[in-house]
């Protein structure tokens, strides 16, 4: 089974790209320490907004949730980033 997560984020804080991709490589970093495909999917070139997705593969439907989970709680814990939406895809 596959779970994706997308978040639709804003950086308020983000004054250019080189302090977005700062802020965006410390949480890919992370989310690839716990074993989440992720990268950002659109809005590459806006300052102050990001759409990022990860996804995780496991037999375990529950795995997958709180693996995602971890991840949207680490972002949500992030001063510098705010979630405008969240959604989740199974395949």
């Amino acid at each position: 089974m596959i779970g994706v997560i997308h978040l639709e984020c804003s950086l308020p804080d983000s004054h250019s790209l080189k302090e977005k991709r700062s802020v965006l490589q410390s949480i890919l970093t992370r989310a690839k320490k716990r074993n989440l495909s992720i990268s950002e999917m659109d809005k590459q070139d806006a300052w102050q907004r990001t759409v990022l997705s990860a996804a995780c593969v496991s037999n375990d439907k529950t795995v997958i949730e709180k693996e995602l989970r971890v991840l949207e709680n680490m972002i949500e814990m992030h001063e510098d980033i705010e979630c405008i939406s969240i959604s989740f895809e199974w395949l």
